[in-house]
């Protein structure tokens, strides 16, 4: 059998800081959707950097929640 344990949090975060975290990670991750679709769907020269900029901020929107995250 595996020995696996998880490990204790030391400090916890105050519970306004992580529930504007979250916020601002949904707001990143549909912002991204909506950029996504704009930019694939736009006829005009900025159609591309619109849907980049979209990808970033679905990858910012899963990476923010992870900030002070580490293994031990």
């Amino acid at each position: 059998m595996s020995d696996f344990q998880v490990n204790r949090r030391n400090r916890q975060e105050p519970s306004g800081t992580l529930f504007g975290r979250v916020i601002v990670s949904f707001l990143l991750f549909v912002g991204g959707l909506v950029l996504i679709g704009i930019g694939s769907g736009a006829e005009m020269p900025t159609g591309p950097a619109l849907f980049v900029g979209g990808i970033l901020a679905v990858c910012l929107g899963f990476g923010l929640p992870m900030i002070g995250v580490h293994e031990r």
